[in-house]
């Protein structure tokens, strides 16, 4: 098949499969394994922005978190540093639920987030409630968050109102004492021209 008949499809099959319904089997990778206890406890930080419906940068946040498990329950305290000063917190206490699946509650959500992993992947789907005027809106947040080797993890979540999107949080965890096996094999590779090299 000629090379640009072969774009052609490639492009066409992703754009059917981005129509599907995204689940973890079928977007995510067999590795490494993403489970929300073990990568969460202890300490993590992430840096994350919020884009808006037009895509457009409205806000930017560092986040500090730790993570602490009690039998079944995991709890994870997230401390927000937002890019004009405010300063938010959240604590997530999540449950092991009688099928295996970790379900999650937090002051600010409404009912309960359920959690789906599988491979490097994790879900997160909940309502959240937001400030609006003297009262609060409820939003629906579609979060996903995929884990690489070194430890790193990007988080995307999309955030509508009656199926409509209104914006988007970009976030990415790392952990402070995870050692970085590829990235490191990376920078030592020699085979990269010199002028790509410090």
């Amino acid at each position: 098949m000629h090379p640009l008949k072969s774009l052609a499809m490639a492009v066409l099959l992703l754009g059917l499969s981005a129509c599907a319904t995204l689940s973890p089997q079928t977007n995510s990778q067999p590795t490494p394994n993403f489970d929300l206890v073990s990568y969460f406890r202890g300490r993590t930080y992430a840096y994350g922005l919020f884009e808006g419906r037009d895509s457009r940068l409205v806000r930017s946040f560092t986040v500090v978190a730790d993570g602490v498990q009690s039998g079944d329950t995991f709890t994870l305290y997230e401390r927000f540093l937002w890019n004009d000063g405010e300063r938010q917190t959240r604590t997530w206490v999540f449950q092991k639920a009688a099928d295996g699946h970790w379900q999650g509650r937090a002051g600010d959500v409404d009912g309960v987030a359920q959690v789906t992993t599988f491979g490097n992947a994790m879900r997160i789907a909940y309502g959240l409630r937001l400030p609006f005027g003297k009262s609060t809106i409820t939003v629906h947040v579609d979060d996903w968050s995929h884990l690489f080797a070194d430890g790193a993890v990007i988080n995307r979540a999309d955030v509508s109102k009656f199926g409509v999107h209104v914006g988007r949080i970009t976030l990415t965890f790392i952990k402070p004492d995870q050692k970085r096996p590829i990235a490191d094999a990376i920078a030592a590779d020699t085979t990269y021209p010199a002028s790509s090299r410090p």
